[in-house]
């Protein structure tokens, strides 16, 4: 068998890799018999359509070149294999040397076959609704890849080869079982999509903020209980989903996304709650001791008097955010929730720190542009669109 067409003067030249461990006088056998089954259900040349007939592996025919019918497999650039059920079978992929889309959504495939990493122009791969828990390494070959689909499989952690992708700009794990974010994920600079919902996260890594192209992002139906303030940094952001979550409030960076026109937080506890009251724990004496310092320390030689530890715990003190108030803390603090006008459109949770209870009486609790001819009714639908929805 060559992996060229025959120039003979038979009809039918079939193309196999050397890798594929075939057996050619089988699959002649079967050619034979198979030859009116399965029908292409795509009438293009170059796409090959196999769709819910309960295939446990690809029909041979359609690695053999049909003259009469003009097919020939490396003519084929879009295979959609879906809802069949392949789960360990899917051999010959090498075959179609020419592919720029595959779908092997709805299968039963556990793996994919090392033989992927072949197909070198590959642009977008879709296996939705599998038994996958990992991606094979040879797929790191694939250096025109831009779309990847594998919602609804068994994947617990994005696989490292999908960091090799640099041309990548949609990638959906959606329904999986992702519970940590590597610190690689700010290397997928190309990004436009990130859909991660449905998962077990608990945290998110800063370097997202790193994903600059990111136009989408959906982390809702996970575990989260904050978001990195980096999420400001993606000024390109259209569209958040963070609904069913536990966050109670947001970073206040997220005022910085400008180009925001669908934002998601239903079934947060900062919607059924919104976190009115002030908490605080007592400060230690220490604390309260560096409180009266910082404030007069310009007057005091603290070098002659203080070891280098205290004076590096004194430069730690961060200022109250209250602009009344001249005070400062360390450990201690008070959270303090304000609605701020975001976007234009929305009021927002932000959460801000203070140094003490009495400094809530200098920060409103809601701020918005003074000279917008809007009432306080009129606001209201707005907060629940962009709470709930």
């Amino acid at each position: 068998m060559s992996d060229q067409p025959s120039s003979s003067q038979h009809s039918h030249s079939v193309f196999l890799n050397a890798a594929s461990n075939f057996d050619p006088q089988n699959w002649i056998r079967r050619y034979n018999h198979n030859q009116n089954l399965y029908p292409n259900g795509s009438s293009e040349d170059d796409e090959l359509i196999l769709s819910d007939y309960a295939l446990e592996e690809i029909p041979p025919r359609y690695f053999c070149e049909q003259e009469d019918e003009g097919y020939h497999p490396h003519n084929i650039e879009s295979m959609n294999l879906t809802k069949n059920a392949f789960s360990t079978n899917l051999k010959g992929l090498s075959t179609f040397v020419n592919l720029v889309t595959l779908d092997l959504s709805d299968n039963f495939l556990t793996n994919l076959p090392d033989d992927i990493g072949q197909l070198k122009f590959l642009q977008k791969l879709a296996a939705r609704n599998n038994l996958l828990e990992g991606l094979p390494k040879t797929m790191c070959e694939l250096e025109h890849i831009e779309e990847i689909y594998l919602p609804g499989n068994q994947i617990d952690c994005i696989p490292p080869v999908i960091f090799n992708m640099q041309k990548l700009r949609v990638l959906h794990l959606g329904g999986n079982k992702i519970d940590t974010l590597p610190y690689a994920l700010g290397t997928l600079k190309c990004l436009e999509l990130l859909y991660l919902g449905g998962n077990r996260l608990s945290e998110i890594p800063a370097t997202i903020g790193c994903l600059y192209r990111l136009i989408s992002l959906t982390l809702c139906d996970n575990q989260l209980e904050t978001i990195p303030s980096t999420l400001g940094d993606l000024h390109h952001l259209e569209n958040l989903a963070l609904h069913n979550n536990r966050l109670r409030t947001l970073p206040t960076e997220i005022i910085n996304l400008q180009n925001l026109q669908q934002l998601s937080l239903r079934n947060n506890p900062l919607v059924h709650n919104f976190v009115y009251n002030m908490t605080i724990d007592p400060p230690s004496l220490k604390e309260l001791a560096g409180r009266m310092v910082r404030q007069k320390m310009h007057k005091i030689p603290l070098r002659e008097y203080l070891p280098l530890e205290l004076i590096d715990y004194l430069h730690s003190a961060c200022q109250c955010v209250n602009p009344k108030c001249k005070g400062v803390y360390f450990e201690a603090r008070v959270e303090h929730v304000k609605f701020v006008d975001f976007c234009g459109k929305y009021r927002v949770p932000l959460l801000q720190f203070l140094c003490s209870p009495r400094c809530s009486s200098g920060v409103p609790a809601v701020t918005y542009d003074t000279t917008s001819s809007e009432s306080e009714d009129e606001f209201q639908p707005r907060m629940r669109r962009v709470l709930l929805g």
